[in-house]
């Protein structure tokens, strides 16, 4: 099998106990380490990044709808 490309990726802690988080990637299950820099395959990194992207937008989104509404 083909080695698989390894990318370093940062991923903040959302409060003190928050050490890892859970990433799914085409079945596959990873433990990615918090509030450290960590080598990942490049899939993997591809997946964590959408969802801080998607993390960003869903709380624009929701501030901009809160305040809207008040």
């Amino acid at each position: 099998k083909k080695q698989e490309k390894k990318v370093s990726i940062f991923i903040p802690k959302e409060s003190r106990g928050d050490t890892e988080r859970f990433v799914a990637v085409n079945g596959e299950k990873f433990l990615v380490k918090t509030g450290m820099n960590v080598e990942v395959p490049e899939r993997v990194a591809e997946v964590i990044k959408n969802s801080m992207k998607m993390a960003v937008v869903a709380d624009e989104f929701i501030s901009q709808n809160i305040n809207k509404n008040n």
